[in-house]
């Protein structure tokens, strides 16, 4: 065997060795690599929480979208123009379902042809109706999902009953509840009988057969407490109710402040 053929035998070995040092040393680099890069933490989805009605029953879709539309901006000028029109023109604008209830009108003395002269820019669609409505001694209500135009007489004998959740308001003393409804009544936010009045026994007259029931003769809203719910149950005009609704919102916003503040003292 030739002294080249022993040198190149000797040589191969040492070449495999190399290359499996260098493996080596690849593998243990891609190693730390992998250990040194930081895993991605998984975000579990938010979970949005739904805030709790004001009321119930609460509003439907179309409901929902007059009241965000009586709450919007609108513009009108009416250069001596009848009632009906103006009414059309708002409920076009704003695609709504607006109705003039003319029976009641009539008996009011008040004709759809009634003159409006108005001009407004930059209000509210409530404060223009009620702009207009008022010196016609008319309102509005929202009532099955329209918008009627009626007579005030006509509106405060439309009632509805809604179910208030105020648990966060009267804390868990039955006070509580009695208090707030004494500060709603207090508040003249609409015509109230008087308190109590459903708990009382009938007292019937003797007139004939034709008795009378004198408890249940006095106008306006009531409210009932019922605790289980953690609720007040109030029967009230739109109007009164959207008062209402004002006040909770309000009462809720200075307890909050309240809360805050107390809070940064310590």
């Amino acid at each position: 065997m030739s002294r080249n053929q022993k040198h190149g035998r000797s040589c191969l070995p040492s070449v495999g060795m190399g290359a499996l040092l260098i493996g080596a040393l690849t593998l243990a680099v891609q190693a730390e690599e992998k250990t040194a890069t930081p895993e991605k933490k998984v975000e579990l989805p938010k979970v949005s929480m739904k805030a709790q009605p004001v009321f119930y029953p609460v509003l439907t879709k179309r409901e929902e979208l007059i009241d965000s539309m009586l709450k919007r901006d609108t513009h009108a000028n009416f250069p001596k123009i009848p009632l009906y029109e103006t009414m059309v023109y708002f409920s076009e604008l704003h695609n709504i379902p607006i109705l003039l209830q003319d029976k009641y009108l009539e008996e009011a003395g008040v004709t759809r042809e009634e003159i409006i002269d108005v001009k407004f820019t930059e209000q509210s669609l409530q404060n223009v109706l009620d702009y207009i409505l008022d010196p016609l001694d008319l309102t509005y209500v929202v009532d099955k999902e329209m918008v009627l135009i009626t007579t005030k007489e006509r509106a405060a004998r439309m009632f509805k009953t809604r179910v208030y959740p105020v648990g966060d308001l009267c804390g868990s003393s039955p006070d509580g509840y009695a208090a707030l409804e004494l500060v709603i009544r207090n508040a003249r936010l609409g015509e109230w009988k008087p308190s109590g009045i459903d708990q009382l026994a009938p007292i019937y007259g003797s007139s004939g057969q034709d008795a009378q029931v004198y408890n249940f003769q006095f106008k306006g809203g009531t409210i009932s407490i019922h605790e289980p719910s953690k609720s007040l149950v109030i029967g009230q005009t739109y109007h009164a109710h959207e008062a209402i609704v004002k006040l909770l919102q309000n009462l809720r916003q200075a307890q909050a402040a309240q809360s805050n503040s107390t809070g940064s003292r310590f």
